[in-house]
């Protein structure tokens, strides 16, 4: 899910030293705001065939190495990783196991299918949210 919607759409990253991207002529000047586009790298057919797919395979041991190093980047990557990164995890695993184990969970009508997302936002939202049914197991 974070590779098909990740939190951030975009990153920034300040470059530390001159750099010229290998097989052009062009430079990129010390100092110079770069931004990373992680949705689009995310979206990219060339490393994610199918992109559009959720396949939870993707990230298998098989698969890992699958696609280049530094196009999946849900926490962003280096010295300004998201620094919550394991927590976060840590607490979305925990809050699933409890939830799937006491409630099962549907798309409700009012969720559009497929997902329409907000054209203008900083974060990845749904337009208009997403609506589930949510009822609890029997015991």
């Amino acid at each position: 899910t974070l590779r098909k919607y990740p939190s951030v759409p975009n990153l920034e990253r300040m470059c530390t030293k001159e750099y010229v991207i290998p097989e052009t002529d062009v430079t990129i000047d010390k100092g110079t705001l770069v931004m990373i586009p992680t949705y689009a790298l995310h979206h990219d057919p060339e490393y994610f065939p199918d992109p559009e797919k959720f396949d939870p395979d993707r990230f298998s041991k098989e698969n890992k190495n699958s696609f280049p190093q530094y196009t999946y980047l849900p926490f962003g990557e280096g010295p300004r990783i998201c620094i919550g990164m394991r927590f976060g995890l840590m607490q979305v695993k925990v809050a699933l196991a409890t939830l799937l184990s006491k409630y099962e969970f549907s798309i409700c009508e009012k969720s559009s299918v497929p997902l329409i997302l907000a054209p203008v936002s900083p974060l990845t939202t749904a337009k208009g949210g997403i609506w589930l049914k949510i009822s609890p197991r029997d015991s």
